[in-house]
């Protein structure tokens, strides 16, 4: 990978990124929100769909190509 390369994808960040936290999951470079409501929400990028299930889920934040969820998380899918 060539220095341009590198530097392209580190100002530009199109990687799908899964960050799990406390009680939180930061989901970056998604596509859609697929479904949601306090028990379950299905995101989606450009070729996998993201499950996450538990109890009193909240989308805390909601940018163009960020989310962060909230709440207690019981179970994680990746398909």
């Amino acid at each position: 990978m060539s220095i341009k390369s590198k530097l392209e994808n580190y100002l530009y960040d199109n990687e799908y990124k899964i960050i799990i936290k406390n009680n939180s999951i930061n989901i970056c470079n998604y596509t859609e929100i697929i479904d949601f409501d306090v028990n379950k929400i299905v995101i989606k990028n450009k070729d996998k769909k993201i499950s996450i299930e538990g109890k009193n889920l909240i989308i805390s934040k909601m940018l163009k190509e960020e989310v962060l969820i909230t709440g207690i998380i019981k179970n994680i899918s990746i398909n």
